[in-house]
């Protein structure tokens, strides 16, 4: 995990080998432009699995129970029981359940 600003990881998670969670783009390299932002919250919600390999990028919000398979990019939100794969991720099931 690098975090400069703030992540939120809930309860009974799942996180494999591998995984890169970064809620910010680097500490001393910058783009310089004025509605740029280096560093953005990351919320990992309750009971979610996450695969190995994964790397989970600045303002992304997972919502409980969802999965991320192994070796996805997660750029963007994903939704509460949904199942989501890729580089980048996308959805590729919702309503899901799953248990360890």
């Amino acid at each position: 995990m690098i975090c400069n600003k703030e992540i939120n990881i809930g309860n009974n998670c799942i996180i494999a080998m591998g995984t890169v969670i970064r809620d910010n783009d680097g500490g001393k390299h910058q783009i310089l432009d004025a509605n740029y932002i280096n560093a953005k919250p990351i919320t990992i919600g309750n009971h979610v699995w996450i695969g190995e390999n994964v790397m989970i990028l600045k303002g992304v919000t997972i919502g409980n129970g969802a999965i991320i398979a192994a070796g996805s990019l997660v750029t963007k939100d994903i939704p509460p029981h949904s199942l989501a794969m890729g580089r980048p991720a996308k959805i590729v099931r919702e309503n899901i359940e799953w248990k360890a």
